[in-house]
């Protein structure tokens, strides 16, 4: 094979090689999905299901539940109100998303470790629930912040808390 072609061959080959690498990291990139939109998409599959409009994700309510969840990890505790008494009508209007609206708020809670800290497990065991499915199931909620935070919490170090803000404004 002559010194042009062998350069023109090994030329295509590297860029092939380059085309497939690049192709390659963009599908894993793009097939990583952050927890909170696995959750997302978990309770709006469920509300698909059941007839019912799906839920956007809102960034001020997510650093609200965020917040939420790392400080019930930090603090060691389980509940919608804080140890200092942090509500979640008052996490939700200091968010500024309900200024100068009229609005309503449902918060769902959950931790587990290992398989039972799943977006899908999370979202099941809330099915399960009557208070919480009435919530995750309720028509009248189109927004949503998640959030997610891990720690140490009972003795497991691989504790997960979630928390789900949903609410609407009108």
């Amino acid at each position: 094979m002559p010194a042009r072609r062998r350069y023109v061959v090994f030329a295509v080959v590297c860029a092939a090689v380059l085309l497939a690498s690049a192709v390659a990291s963009n599908t894993a990139a793009a097939g990583t999905i952050p927890p909170r939109k696995q959750l997302l998409h978990a309770i709006n599959d469920i509300r698909a299901a059941y007839g019912v409009a799906s839920l956007h994700g809102v960034s001020a309510l997510r650093w609200v539940a965020l917040s939420h969840s790392a400080d019930m990890v930090r603090r060691d505790y389980f509940a919608h109100t804080s140890p200092t008494g942090s509500t979640l009508a008052y996490r939700i209007q200091r968010s500024g998303f309900v200024s100068s609206y009229s609005w309503r708020a449902g918060e769902t809670l959950a931790w587990g470790t290992g398989a039972h800290a799943s977006a899908r497990a999370t979202a099941e065991a809330w099915l399960k629930s009557s208070v919480h499915r009435a919530i995750m199931l309720s028509p009248t909620y189109r927004s949503v912040g998640i959030g997610r935070h891990c720690g140490r919490y009972r003795g497991y170090t691989d504790a997960c808390f979630w928390t789900a803000d949903f609410v609407i404004r009108w």
